[in-house]
């Protein structure tokens, strides 16, 4: 009996630490970052009501705003300016309640139901509701999925222990999946893009990028999802091919 309290007198005190650890953690990951900011913005909830605030963005963490969206109204903003704790006053907005976002420097975010093709464990295989950047808009949208890391995704990413919180934030802006969506259809990663499915049913907008005139056709290099982001100028020339069909 003794034998066996001495197996396993400790285990409530690994339970302890254990759980201790994960709650540092967890507490880590959701701490913000230097760089993360409230913006002035406007939230449209699912049945189209409009709730004007300051919107976390930080893009240190941007897999918070993608999954959640934290606001807060004028008068805690300026609670904010001043160093005061708001916590108790920020309201959390879950994906499945919100239509999109959009801040007063322009962007939008938009509900888009996303599944990682690219995943390993069956749990991430999953599709998932996630408030993505919108880069063009219309009978085709096309997205841009940022990633959280810390540490080596790419050779294009710097050692997060060699930078500050502001350089890694500039690297953090081109770490992103492109994604489209046409009308009707879910959204894809651009590295499974088939041209020819995507705008074939508009034969000008189809020559076009046969003739490379959007500089798209020569820009975008296919790859691993990793190796299709960070593709920021055949992002542009995408965008323009996706604009002139939405416009057709």
């Amino acid at each position: 009996m003794k034998n066996l309290q001495k197996r396993f007198g400790a285990a409530p005190l690994l339970i302890v630490l254990f759980s201790f650890a994960f709650s540092s953690v967890t507490a880590q990951l959701k701490t913000p970052s230097s760089v993360g900011k409230y913006e002035k913005g406007t939230l449209t909830l699912n049945k189209g009501k409009e709730i004007e605030g300051y919107i976390y963005i930080d893009m240190m963490n941007p897999q918070e705003f993608q999954k959640r969206v934290n606001v807060i109204n004028e008068k805690t903003y300026q609670a904010y300016l001043k160093g005061k704790k708001i916590n108790k006053d920020i309201e959390v907005y879950k994906v499945k309640d919100l239509e999109s976002f959009t801040l007063e420097n322009g962007k939008k975010f938009k509900k888009a139901k996303y599944v990682n093709i690219f995943a390993t464990r069956k749990q991430d295989m999953l599709p998932k509701n996630l408030m993505l950047e919108v880069a063009a808009e219309g009978k085709i949208t096309v997205f841009k999925k940022y990633h959280h890391t810390q540490g080596f995704v790419s050779g294009h990413l710097p050692d997060r222990t060699e930078v500050n919180d502001v350089e890694y934030a500039e690297w953090m802006e081109n770490n992103f999946e492109i994604l489209y969506q046409k009308e009707g259809e879910g959204s894809k990663n651009m590295s499974v893009i088939n041209i020819k499915a995507l705008v074939g049913d508009n034969e000008r907008v189809l020559e076009n990028y046969n003739n490379d005139h959007y500089g798209f056709q020569t820009l975008f290099v296919k790859g691993p999802v990793f190796e299709s982001s960070f593709q920021t100028d055949a992002l542009e020339a995408f965008t323009k091919m996706v604009e002139d069909y939405n416009n057709s």
